[in-house]
C-alpha cells in the first residue's frame, strides 16, 4: 500500500513544473490585466462629469515679500528704450533723512550693477530716473527733487548703511512702489 501512495503523490519538482507551465502564466497575465482594468474603471468613476476651470486662491503677501508685478507690467516706453526685464518693489515705508528732509526709500535685494549696466526707475506716481551707468550713483538734476539711485555695496563706498541698491523717491511724494527696468 505504501508503494501505491507514492505513485499517487506528485513529486515537488513536478508541482513546480505545473506552476511554471504556459497555462499558469496565462492565468496570471489575465488576472493582472483584470486588476489593472478594475483600477482604471475605479479611477474614471472619480472624475467629474464636467470639467471646471481651476480655482486659484490668492492671498496677500507682506509688503517686503512683494517683489515683482505681473509679466505684462512692462510699459511700451520702457520696451522701446531697450529694456527687456522689470522688477517691481513695494514701498514698505522706509524713510531716508537728508538735509532735514525725509523721503521714501525703497531697498532692492541685489547691487545695482547686478541688474545690468543701464537702468530705468519708474515710481508708481509716474516719476522716472534714468541711470546710464549702474555702477555709479545717479540723481535727478533738480536738487529740490532729490530722486536718487545708490548702487550699494562697494559701488557706494562700502557704506554699511547701503548694503544693496537703494532708490529714494522725489521729495514730498509717497509712491506705493518703484519698477526697475533693466
Amino acid at each position: 500500500m505504501q508503494a501505491h501512495d507514492q505513485k499517487d503523490t506528485v513529486p515537488p519538482s513536478a508541482a513546480n513544473q505545473q506552476q511554471n507551465s504556459p497555462a499558469c502564466h496565462d492565468r496570471r497575465t489575465v488576472l493582472r490585466k483584470m486588476a489593472a482594468g478594475a483600477a482604471a474603471v475605479a479611477g474614471c468613476s472619480l472624475l467629474p462629469e464636467k470639467w471646471l476651470p481651476p480655482v486659484a486662491e490668492i492671498g496677500a503677501l507682506p509688503a517686503h515679500a512683494v517683489t515683482s508685478g505681473p509679466a505684462s507690467s512692462m510699459t511700451e516706453s520702457a520696451t522701446a528704450r531697450g529694456f527687456a526685464n522689470s522688477l517691481t518693489i513695494a514701498d514698505t515705508g522706509q524713510i531716508m533723512h537728508c538735509d532735514g528732509i525725509m523721503q521714501h526709500k525703497i531697498v532692492f535685494p541685489k547691487l545695482g550693477p547686478q541688474y545690468g549696466p543701464k537702468l530705468l526707475l519708474v515710481w508708481s506716481d509716474g516719476n522716472e530716473l534714468h541711470v546710464s551707468n549702474s555702477a555709479h550713483m545717479a540723481m535727478h538734476a533738480d536738487q529740490r527733487d532729490f530722486r536718487k539711485y545708490q548702487p550699494g555695496g562697494r559701488y557706494s563706498g562700502y557704506d554699511p548703511n547701503i548694503p544693496t541698491m537703494e532708490i529714494y523717491a522725489k521729495r514730498g511724494t509717497h509712491p506705493s512702489s518703484v519698477t526697475l527696468y533693466y
